[in-house]
């Protein structure tokens, strides 16, 4: 990542921080992801089939509220809209185009350790976090080499490698989100207490990798690292 794009992203932290924001709504946390150079769904709404969730800072577990809709049509487009956006009109509905082709999902996140400091987490994502608990951590910024291998172990690599006659996924493309949301949250660690993507849709090999979810909880001023996630 460029000085001047970093310097973007940092100044925007610090305005939603001065803001007295502390959890970073979807909408806002992918825009940032994508300005950092990951994947996230198209919103061009050419897709034909959409997912139409509401941002709001108040609701950070939207499925928990009612307030994702997925595989919307064009006809039912609006209607859905207004009804999530009456859940509360200062949130922004997102409309986005639904993901085709997914071989697998991950869930990639970062936070602070009290002993080492700022790590990267990853490992199959969806229901399978709970049912395969393959997340492995690495100390953030990682590297391409570091991921690779760490995505060779386990379990979660007999996903990547295709399942029930899926095809392969694109481990490479997977690697790289992994390897930016690491080097944007130790780039801003100061700054940001933890960021999740759950799920990172794993498309097949050659297709990429798309960040369908994230959220960020900013650091408030004087926070010490060992009070991460509490």
């Amino acid at each position: 990542m460029n000085t001047a794009v970093n310097n973007k992203l940092r100044q925007q932290l610090l305005s939603w921080r001065r803001a007295g924001r502390r959890i970073v709504h979807e909408a806002d946390t992918k825009a940032l992801l994508a300005a950092a150079g990951i994947a996230v769904p198209s919103q061009d709404r050419k897709s034909g089939r959409f997912a139409v969730k509401l941002s709001s800072d108040r609701f950070p577990h939207k499925t928990e509220h009612g307030l994702v809709a997925l595989n919307v049509t064009a006809v039912d487009l609006d209607a859905t809209v207004a009804r999530l956006q009456a859940a509360d009109p200062a949130g922004q509905v997102l409309v986005e185009d639904m993901i085709e082709g997914g071989v697998g999902e991950w869930i990639v996140g970062c936070k602070h350790d009290q002993t080492f400091g700022p790590i990267v987490l990853a490992g199959p994502g969806g229901i399978l976090v709970e049912l395969l608990d393959q997340v492995q951590i690495r100390l953030a910024p990682t590297q391409p080499a570091v991921v690779t291998a760490m995505l060779r172990k386990g379990l979660g690599a007999k996903v990547l490698s295709g399942l029930r006659g899926k095809p392969a996924a694109d481990e490479a493309a997977l690697c790289e989100i992994i390897v930016r949301l690491s080097q944007f949250f130790a780039e801003h660690a100061d700054l940001i207490e933890e960021i999740e993507v759950n799920p990172v849709i794993v498309l097949k090999r050659g297709d990429g990798a798309v960040a369908a979810d994230a959220l960020l909880v900013l650091k408030q001023p004087n926070q010490p690292a060992s009070e991460a996630s509490s």
